[in-house]
């Protein structure tokens, strides 16, 4: 008689989630995977996608595909009892009071936990209602909308110039590695073909980096942030470090060091807290931005520091003890490849995360890469396009990319 299958439940649906979910083996394990998100969105991608670079259909995958035994509900987790293996879930639709059940619980052999992370506002008034993020595929498409708007709304008879330049006057919150991608792409699409389909306007498009910090791309050696620095200055892409913001309105944002600035779109890229369910969750977390805390093997420890029978943590919303990893695409990939063969053959070595290479587009060809090797240039460059090919997962979107 064949032994039943265990049932594993995988909360979340990004790079940690889709990751584990196409790699364990189906034979062994009945596998869900429960989101509020019906695709996986490839982050790295994104700034490009709401620039023009890519079609939006090549920076997602969905879950639901053929070819893999998995099932797929579209719900948020609220709650995990750990003792009775039972999550606590509702449905993720803005028109759920139409269905007949408003809550549910599912049951588990194993869970992973995977959700994510969401904005870091910081708490900023108007920020949730005014600015624009970068974390999906929707996001993308909105920010490509914005752009394309502001452009519009300045061809209209009858405004003067500054209102013309308040208009497209871009901002964006974050100076790490999603900002500086993103104002790249963005100069990148304003100099190309926007220049050329809104010749009217050329010459009156300006975009700012706002950050707290003191310097750009913090994780970067200090002479690539200096590179990264000069390269902002030949296109005209002004940089504000230790810029203080103090709220955000529908067309404009307040900063202590400027008072108000006109903006047609601010995009925010501050980083990232833990989701509603990490911090709710009675486990031991990180001290500062928490994330759950695991051992080597990915498991969970509860507030007493003791291990969670058959819990599992990963991506952004888990660090591992004494790794301080960062929250990058490759580290959730990592991990979710090092669970899935754990799972399918057995635990037999712990965890160790291969450092990769930080990547940062810089526009125009250009770029920064700090690794075992610090590149800067064309050659920076070439090696972030060619990454673009390793984010995908299908030899359709290889070969449209």
């Amino acid at each position: 008689m064949s032994k039943s299958k265990q049932s594993i439940v995988i909360i979340g649906s990004g790079w940690a989630g889709s990751t584990l979910s196409g790699s364990l083996d189906e034979t062994r394990y009945s596998i869900t995977v429960i989101s509020p998100e019906t695709t996986t969105p490839y982050t790295p991608l994104l700034a490009s996608a709401a620039c023009g670079l890519y079609d939006f259909s090549l920076v997602e995958t969905p879950i639901r595909r053929t070819g893999k035994k998995l099932k797929f509900i579209k719900a948020v987790v609220k709650d995990i009892d750990f003792k009775t293996k039972t999550l606590h879930c509702t449905p993720a639709f803005p028109d759920k009071g139409s269905l007949p059940v408003g809550t549910f619980e599912l049951g588990y052999d194993i869970v992973v936990i995977a959700p994510g992370c969401v904005n870091q506002t910081f708490g900023t008034p108007g920020v949730a209602e005014n600015a624009f993020f970068l974390r999906t595929v929707k996001d993308a498409m909105s920010v490509a909308e914005k752009v394309r708007n502001c452009f519009e709304k300045a061809s209209i008879p009858g405004l003067t110039d500054q209102q013309q330049r308040e208009l497209l006057h871009f901002v964006i919150v974050g100076a790490g590695p999603t900002g500086v991608e993103v104002s790249s792409e963005l100069s990148d699409l304003c100099d190309g073909s926007y220049a050329r389909l809104y010749p009217h306007l050329r010459g009156k498009v300006t975009i700012a980096v706002h950050d707290v910090a003191e310097n750009v791309l913090s994780g970067f050696d200090t002479k690539l942030q200096e590179y990264a620095m000069a390269s902002f200055s030949k296109r005209n892409v002004e940089v504000l470090t230790a810029s203080h913001i103090e709220r955000v309105e529908q067309d404009c944002l307040y900063t202590k060091e400027k008072g108000r600035i006109a903006a047609g779109l601010v995009i925010w890229a501050t980083g990232n807290k833990c989701s509603p369910l990490v911090e709710s969750l009675p486990v031991k977390k990180t001290p500062r931005n928490p994330r759950i805390l695991t051992d080597d093997f990915m498991r969970v420890y509860d507030s007493s520091s003791n291990l969670v029978d058959s819990a599992y943590a990963l991506g952004d919303a888990a660090d591992v003890e004494d790794a301080r990893l960062p929250t990058t695409a490759e580290v959730a990939c990592q991990k979710a490849n090092y669970l899935a063969q754990s799972l399918n053959r057995g635990f037999y070595e712990p965890f160790k995360y291969r450092q990769a290479a930080l990547v940062a587009y810089l526009g125009q060809n250009d770029g920064v890469i700090s690794g075992k090797k610090d590149y800067s240039g064309s050659q920076a460059w070439i090696a972030w396009r060619s990454k673009n090919f390793l984010w995908t997962r299908t030899w359709r979107q290889k070969v449209l990319m």
